[in-house]
């Protein structure tokens, strides 16, 4: 599995997941290597484990080391190790682990270690899988090897019976999935992923949506117009697929897209007032908290829809600013209708961003507009 974790992003989550590999889970991976394999040796596995080396590992390497402890002791054969496999996981189940798991994921790294070169029984190998442990990382280099005949088979498995694996033909394709190998030649043409998508677009599981939302809005990031023509074709079908289409232009809509926007409902010439303004204080220091809030009224002569955000210039080390749009609401008002919104933002450091001194400013967006504006100064 070729993760590719950013570590300022991730350093926290990677130290408090590396845990899953604790006393319970070698019980219950070892109890099922006995069943499976005869001559598999308990004492002498769990060795690997016991050791100063494996207790300075992190998340990944715990899971390469699995990975090759395990395939240590499999067929060298490859048929007969994917045969094993299985077995292993109908085993894991029978002892009540559930499918969808992180902690077994390292078995899709024996398929990439060995199945490059038998595409056929990889594929076979795959399907059954991804039903376990999702094959959406360690996948990808197989696209990158055979990307028209793993193309041709993800839009089979687009059709499958199995949730899993229909989500596996949307996430597994996806251009720029986080923490995962770029597909390159999708960020160049996305052309192939559609028809899968289209296929997926009214998936009765709420997960297999959320894949495909995902990898439109990947999509969106360099073919903006692909995925509006998509969302024109799609959009009015039925609710579910609407939501999901509505995560799909996320991206653009956050960039205040105007015809996404306006495809939404949201459209930029709607007349509304802001009223009512108020802000806690103009002056912070970096760990405090700043409240806000304003009245909404729709000023037009009808029932109208309005995507309600607030964006923060945020300082940067450099002396320029970046933008960050925050969600608050999607609101439809009938004319003269007023709502009131109070937020509260922490200007505290995370892993995902650092506060500078100097002047910020809060802008109150309304369908993708920035309207009225306030500068911030934190100390």
């Amino acid at each position: 599995m070729k993760i590719f974790f950013k570590p300022e992003l991730t350093r926290c989550m990677a130290e408090l997941l590396k845990h899953i590999y604790n006393t319970s889970f070698f019980d219950t991976y070892s109890d099922a290597l006995s069943e499976v394999i005869p001559s598999f040796d308990k004492g002498a596995f769990l060795t690997y484990f016991n050791t100063a080396h494996w207790a300075s590992l992190e998340l990944k390497q715990r899971m390469a080391f699995l990975a090759h402890a395990t395939d240590k002791i499999l067929p060298e054969e490859y048929n007969e190790k994917v045969k094993t496999i299985l077995q292993i996981i109908d085993a894991l189940r029978k002892r009540g682990v559930r499918d969808q798991n992180l902690e077994y994921i390292f078995l899709a790294d024996i398929i990439t270690e060995h199945g490059l070169n038998n595409l056929k029984t990889s594929l076979f190998a795959i399907e059954h899988i991804t039903q376990f442990v999702s094959f959406e990382f360690a996948g990808r280099i197989f696209i990158i090897r055979y990307p028209k005949e793993m193309m041709q088979q993800m839009l089979r498995w687009a059709s499958h019976k199995n949730e899993n694996v229909r989500r596996y033909a949307s996430e597994g394709c996806r251009p720029r999935l986080p923490w995962g190998l770029q597909l390159k030649q999708f960020i160049t043409d996305p052309s192939p992923i559609i028809p899968i998508l289209e296929i997926l677009a009214e998936d009765p599981s709420d997960y297999v949506r959320k894949s495909v939302a995902n990898n439109l809005n990947d999509i969106s990031k360099d073919h903006a117009r692909v995925v509006i023509n998509f969302i024109s074709k799609w959009l009015g079908k039925n609710e579910k697929t609407d939501k999901m289409l509505r995560q799909a232009a996320r991206t653009m809509l956050k960039s205040g897209h105007p015809e996404v926007l306006s495809l939404f409902g949201n459209h930029q010439h709607i007349q509304f007032e802001l009223n009512n303004f108020f802000i806690s204080t103009n002056t912070l220091r970096i760990g405090d908290d700043l409240t806000f809030g304003f009245t909404l009224r729709n000023a037009d002569s009808h029932l109208a829809a309005f995507r309600v955000e607030y964006m923060i210039h945020y300082m940067k080390a450099n002396g320029q600013h970046s933008r960050k749009i925050f969600k608050i609401a999607d609101k439809a008002l009938a004319e003269n209708e007023k709502v009131t919104f109070s937020k509260r933002h922490r200007f505290a450091d995370l892993t995902t961003r650092k506060h500078y001194r100097g002047l910020h400013r809060l802008a109150v967006v309304i369908n993708g507009k920035e309207e009225q504006s306030f500068d911030l100064n934190l100390n």
